[in-house]
């Protein structure tokens, strides 16, 4: 018989690529992948028990009945080591308990609540079912083992949250109150018991009273899914989330688009994604849950975000541009995210198309193609002609299989919010890929600072759901706001619950912000003598956009304008139409209103031409952080340039009753002028610097006198010259800067 890829043969007998690997390696024959080609045969023969496959399995089966099988050994006699996953490798980055390296989160104010008003401490269980029950027990060992190695110091520090009170405080660092007030009084800040302080002046508090603190952000804090342990039979498949990455323009969407067959990619500002599109797509009968993040170089963290929620992470690299920025970048996210890597080297059809070229790079980066004996999966395809699109959507198909993603449909609904933006009919809209559980309409949500109940629930496509499964994207309607894009979203037990969730979050989150500006004071010296001196200049912006995911890449751009002279400062920011009140709010701040992807409603433009506010929309957000520069650069103090126009030596002095010294000179290089600025040099050392008075040749006023020319130079408030003396004279101009 010929040679087949091995999931190829699987498919053909009726079981997984995983088993059919396992009893090849137990044959004796060697195999890395399910890409890999094995004879058809010889893989019949290990299916049937002849061959090597009973030799091997010999002293498997002379083990000792008495002698219990290790807890991390995978099911299963002879069974190969299996590639890590992100979830078998989940005790290495929890943020939880799982593993030695876990980040263990306690509410600083527990201490507090001993008397049985708080509730039970956080479960320790390992999550899971989230994404397979087949390893749980494997991974309870290596959370058991690693939690017994953990250092017990981690524990030793004092754990206070960012933006606490005086008072809370000291409760925490077990002070009296009386004792912090004092130090910070001895430290040149007056403070009330309920006053919010900044992580630095906490910081500086815990070292006066000598104790070991760790400041805990709302913004590190995961939720724990609630009741995450799960029985094996009620476990289901669930679709893989695939992350479409890679660099600007290298054909991601066009890609997504060809396998879906839509055209998304038309309507996009410069065929740049603008933010993350989630779909489904049928392969077989099995679904693909796809996510299309951007490539632009703002959207960090919007790639860093498709990456985290995602199964597998598919790399677009064109063939004729090869390895980029951003797609070392894509690459970092999904090693981070500890995810299998499909490599997608897309425009094979173009001119100067060289795959083997991005190989070669790829290879150098620690992605070596599974044709070269590697691990990683590398596909060529053509988005424009939807060559090997087929072999693409097989390739994720059996890298799924691989992965065995399941989870659990009949418990609360949890997931992830991907995007969230503001309509003008229907209100905030969210759209969340579900993770766990099965969301209903009518279940109550709770998303960071943000609650509702979901009111109408969409698929991709547009169409009403009534429910939604794991692994499966929706857009829901019925929050209270807009939550942040990345935010964790859970069903809880009804709406009071939720709206007491969300409205500790929001608390927390308001506290944080006071003790950042109340780290970033200054003095009212500082503002007096930068107002004196025009050295600080400010640009208040109110910054609107169509989606979260865009406001927070905008907000990134700008905080990476330098401003130490010129600052640019967000009054206001939010998601959906720019109003009256936008522009109301600009015009008392003297500032801009900038809105990406939105336009103004109502009499909002009416207001901005009766209160003299301009509004700048956008729909590349590149474009606009150009913009915004140019205007820095437009409020920066110009540079004096300085310009050497020649060099003059002093060889006799004369004086003249009305005039004073006049210096007999002659011109050793370049030429002088009247009224040209002069710098007196005697020794090396400057003795004067100001401006010629007068300059004459024989006994008239000339306009300029050139090298290798004589001349007298009467020096303007200075008579102290010295024969030998040289003068510089030089001219200045002042020339428009730009931002470093």
């Amino acid at each position: 018989m010929s040679k087949k890829r091995v999931h190829e043969i699987a498919k053909e007998q009726g079981i997984s690529s995983k088993e059919l690997i396992a009893k090849l390696k137990a044959a004796g024959i060697e195999v890395k992948a399910a890409a890999s080609t094995v004879d058809e045969a010889e893989a019949i023969r290990a299916l049937g028990g002849n061959g090597a496959a009973p030799a091997q399995a010999a002293p498997a089966a002379t083990a000792s009945p008495d002698t219990p099988p290790s807890p991390a050994a995978p099911a299963g006699d002879g069974a190969p080591k299996q590639r890590p996953t992100r979830d078998s490798l989940a005790g290495e980055r929890a943020p939880d308990t799982r593993g030695g390296r876990r980040r263990v989160v306690i509410d600083s104010q527990a201490s507090r609540r001993n008397d049985g008003r708080g509730g039970p401490p956080p479960s320790t269980k390992p999550r899971g079912g989230r994404r397979r029950g087949r390893r749980r027990k494997e991974i309870e060992a290596e959370v058991t083992g690693n939690r017994a190695a953990a250092p017990a110091r981690a524990l030793d520090a004092i754990r206070i949250n960012s933006g606490s009170t005086v008072k809370e405080t000291a409760e925490s660092l077990g002070v009296a109150v009386p004792e912090i007030i004092k130090k910070l009084m001895s430290l040149g800040e007056m403070a009330t018991l309920t006053q919010t302080l900044s992580d630095e002046a906490i910081g500086v508090l815990a070292e006066e009273f000598d104790k070991e603190i760790e400041i805990l952000h709302a913004a590190d804090e995961i939720e724990v899914e609630p009741d995450a342990e799960d029985a094996d039979e009620d476990l289901v498949d669930r679709p893989p989330v695939v992350t479409i990455m890679g660099h600007v323009d290298h054909g991601k969407t066009s890609l997504l688009d060809a396998i879906r067959e839509t055209e998304v990619a038309a309507g996009e500002a410069g065929g740049i994604t603008q933010h993350i599109g989630a779909y489904q797509v049928h392969h077989q009968d099995k679904l693909i849950t796809f996510l299309d993040t951007p490539g632009h170089e703002a959207f960090t963290a919007m790639r860093a975000r498709g990456a985290g929620v995602t199964d597998i992470a598919v790399i677009v690299v064109a063939a004729d541009d090869g390895v980029k920025p951003q797609t070392d970048e894509a690459i970092d996210h999904a090693r981070a995210a500890d995810v299998p890597i499909v490599v997608a080297v897309n425009k094979i059809d173009k001119e100067g198309a060289q795959p083997d070229r991005v190989r070669a790079d790829l290879a150098q980066r620690g992605l070596n193609p599974a044709d070269w004996g590697g691990e990683i999966e590398f596909v060529d395809v053509s988005a424009k002609t939807k060559q090997n699109l087929e072999d693409l959507l097989e390739t994720i198909t059996v890298v799924a299989e691989l992965e065995e993603l399941r989870a659990n449909p009949d418990t609360d609904a949890s997931g992830t919010v991907i995007e969230s933006k503001l309509d003008p009919g229907r209100g905030p809209v969210v759209t969340i890929l579900v993770q766990r559980g099965r969301l209903k309409v009518g279940d109550p949500l709770v998303a960071g600072a943000h609650w509702g109940k979901v009111r109408a629930m969409h698929d991709y496509l547009g169409d009403k759901l009534k429910a939604a499964e794991p692994g499966q994207p929706v857009e829901i309607l019925g929050f209270d706001g807009v939550p942040e894009a990345g935010e964790h979203v859970r069903v809880v037990e009804n709406d009071r619950r939720a709206r007491q969730l969300a409205g500790e979050r929001a608390q927390r989150l308001k506290t944080e912000a006071i003790a950042r500006r109340s780290g970033r004071k200054m003095t009212l010296e500082d503002v007096f003598s930068r107002a004196q001196q025009g050295e600080m200049q400010d640009i208040p912006l109110v910054l609107k956009t169509d989606v979260a995911g865009s406001l927070e890449a905008l907000e990134d751009e700008i905080a990476k304008l330098p401003q130490s002279e010129v600052s640019v400062t967000v009054v206001h920011r939010g998601v959906g139409g720019i109003n009256e009140s936008d522009v109301m709010l600009a015009a008392a701040s003297e500032g801009v209103v900038l809105g990406f992807n939105v336009r103004p409603v109502g009499d909002a433009r009416a207001a901005a031409e009766r209160e003299g506010v301009e509004i700048r929309t956008y729909n590349v957000i590149y474009k606009a952080i150009d913009d915004l520069r140019a205007a820095m650069e437009g409020m920066l103090a110009p540079e004096e340039v300085e310009d050497e126009l020649g060099r003059v030596e002093v060889k006799q002095l004369f004086k003249a009753s009305r005039v004073g010294t006049i210096a007999g000179s002659e011109v050793l290089e370049g030429r002088v002028t009247p009224g040209a600025r002069a710098r007196l040099v005697r020794d090396g050392t400057v003795v004067y610097d100001g401006a010629i008075a007068s300059l004459r040749r024989f006994q008239d006023d000339v306009k300029e006198v050139t090298a290798g020319q004589e001349c007298g130079i009467v020096l303007r408030d200075f008579q102290d010259v010295k024969a030998g003396d040289i003068l510089e004279v030089y001219a200045t101009r002042q020339v428009e800067r730009e931002l470093a």
